[in-house]
This record gives C-alpha cells, structure tokens and sequence, in this order.
C-alpha cells in the first residue's frame, strides 16, 4: 500500500503502521479510483465494503445559510455606514452650535454602536469561514473516492503471544508462591503475636479482679 504514496493522483491523509498490521486511510482522484480498487482486491481482503452517500442536501443547506449570513453582514455594513453618517452630521449641528454636552453624547453613543455592529460583522465573518471550510471538505468529496484499509497479521500459532502467556503465568506463579510464604512466616507472626497480645491482656484483668477484691474485701470488714 506504501507504493500507492508515489502516485499523483493519491493522497494519503493518515498512515500507521505497527508490529502486527497497519492502517490506511487515502482519497483518489474519482478517475482512478477503479484502478486502486483492483489494487485492493489483488491483496483478497477478507472484507471489502463500499459506502455511498449523497451530500447535495448539505451542500444545499451550506449555500443557503451563506446567501443567509453575507445578506446580514450585507445589512449590518449598510446600517454601520449609515449611522456614521448620521453620527457625522449631527456632531457637525452640535459643533457649530458649540453644545459640548449633546456632542459628548453623540460621540459616546456613536462608538456604542460602532462597537456593537462591528463585533456583529466580525462574528458573521467567522461564522462565514467556517461554512466556506466545511462546503469546500464536502465539495472534495465530489473529486475524490475515500478508501479507509486495514491490515493486520492473523498467525494460528502465534510464539510470541505464547511467550506472554508462559511469562504472565510464571509471574502469577512466583506472586502464589511468595504469599503462602508469607503466609506461614510473617503472617502467621504477626497472628501469634496478636494471640499473646489479647492473652496478656486477660491476665492482666484476671490479676487486678483478684486482688482488687481482697483489697476491698479488707476494707470492708475493717
């Protein structure tokens, strides 16, 4: 498949390779695409599928919601050179008229609205580029047959997965061996220990019940 990568009319869009298999994924122009299908069969897959799909509705909805936008960065433009205008002139009355306070007003109120539509047109034109990017990837798809191929090596006798396994059972193996080791030494210490710990706490209770009540029992006959 890598000898494919020399041919014009290929493009590979992603490629990866490994131990066991690869994988493939590539576009061809729509003229050669019989031609790398025969490539493919050559190598007799084990599955070939093909998948058709229209996209002319979403090239429909695409343009409609372009014409949409360019209308309104079309009107947004229109009412943004209309309002300076408008700004422009009425800050020339209140200039002549020498009314500071109505021309700060006018100035203030103008780069409000300044701001307000010309963040409105940068959206728009975003929002532009990304319909043009998205109409463009599908208007590729009219000149180009995409083939997405896997391959991937299927041995019955596989040594090194055998390897693994005898490795992972040897592990478990040695981790058994280890805990019944500790189990018969450590464990079992620490379960003697325990054992004295709660025998010496029941001589201690024993001892003080005894000589605690002849303590008592002298006290009381005194």
């Amino acid at each position: 498949m890598s000898a494919l990568k020399a041919k014009s009319y290929v493009i590979f869009e992603n490629s990866n390779q490994y131990d066991t298999g690869c994988r493939f994924y590539f576009k061809v122009e729509k003229k050669y695409q019989e031609e790398i299908l025969g490539v493919i069969k050559a190598l007799d897959p084990k599955t070939l599928t093909e998948n058709t799909r229209t996209i002319k509705r979403m090239i429909d909805d695409y343009t409609q919601e372009e014409d949409i936008l360019k209308k309104k960065k079309q009107t947004i433009e229109n009412t943004l050179n209309n309002a300076i205008n408008s700004y422009d002139e009425i800050s020339r009355v209140a200039t002549q008229a020498r009314d500071a306070e109505s021309l700060a007003k006018i100035i203030d109120s103008k780069i409000r609205i300044i701001e307000r539509l010309s963040q409105e047109r940068i959206n728009i034109s975003v929002q532009l580029d990304r319909l043009s990017r998205a109409k463009a990837e599908q208007l590729d798809r009219l000149s180009y047959t995409y083939f997405n191929v896997s391959i991937y090596e299927n041995k019955y006798v596989n040594v090194d997965d055998l390897k693994d396994s005898w490795k992972a059972a040897i592990k478990k193996f040695v981790r058994d061996v280890n805990k019944v080791f500790q189990d018969v030494s450590i464990n079992l210490l620490a379960v003697i220990l325990m054992i004295f710990q709660y025998a010496l706490y029941i001589l201690i209770l024993i001892v003080t019940a005894k000589y605690g009540w002849k303590i008592a029992k002298n006290i009381w006959n005194r």
